[in-house]
């Protein structure tokens, strides 16, 4: 059972199959689209972790039919970075900037964005992961396996105390940090 709580109000709850593939939304108040759009991803991000899908916190542009992603806590600068590509780097267009999915090597737009509406339908090869943090100056370096791994599993949506879950995150946590530049 998960609860949506919006400014202090409760916007309604979740009642979840253990499997993710059912539930029941209880809205309550006056968020009802809040408890939409989270009971939705909930479910996605749930009931595709053992599937080789995973739900990111993170922006994404599209570059040379390439997706790139950047990862980083909330305030390091994802939007803003992202931003700087649309403005500088021609061709490049926005994919999402909160919750894009992949799988198998390519980045996919969700309807789950942030505070950029956008909302498309589009998928791309993944590029390139890059992980951003605040720092006075500008510096980048590839990660290694482990580095790579622990870098994504931050970035990455899904409850970690259920095996099945966990199991699929991690095997896809995995397979990107091993195949995928980071």
């Amino acid at each position: 059972m998960y609860e949506f709580i919006w400014g202090g109000e409760t916007a309604g709850w979740l009642v979840a199959e253990p499997d993710y593939s059912n539930a029941t939304l209880v809205m309550t108040g006056r968020y009802k689209k809040l408890a939409i759009d989270n009971a939705l991803m909930v479910m996605y991000a749930l009931a595709t972790a053992n599937k080789g899908a995973v739900l990111f916190h993170a922006a994404v542009v599209s570059h040379k039919d390439k997706g790139y992603m950047f990862l980083g806590p909330s305030g390091t600068g994802k939007s803003t970075h992202v931003r700087l590509w649309l403005e500088h780097i021609e061709g490049t267009e926005l994919v999402n900037d909160d919750n894009p999915v992949v799988c198998d090597g390519v980045v996919y737009g969700s309807p789950w964005s942030g505070k950029t509406p956008c909302y498309r339908n589009v998928s791309y090869p993944l590029g390139g992961i890059v992980v951003l943090s605040q720092a006075p100056y500008n510096k980048i370096d590839r990660l290694n396996g482990l580095q790579a791994y622990v870098a994504l599993v931050a970035s990455i949506s899904g409850k970690r105390w259920d095996a099945r879950i966990a199991d699929g995150l991690h095997a896809t946590e995995n397979k990107l940090a091993t195949e995928m530049p980071v």
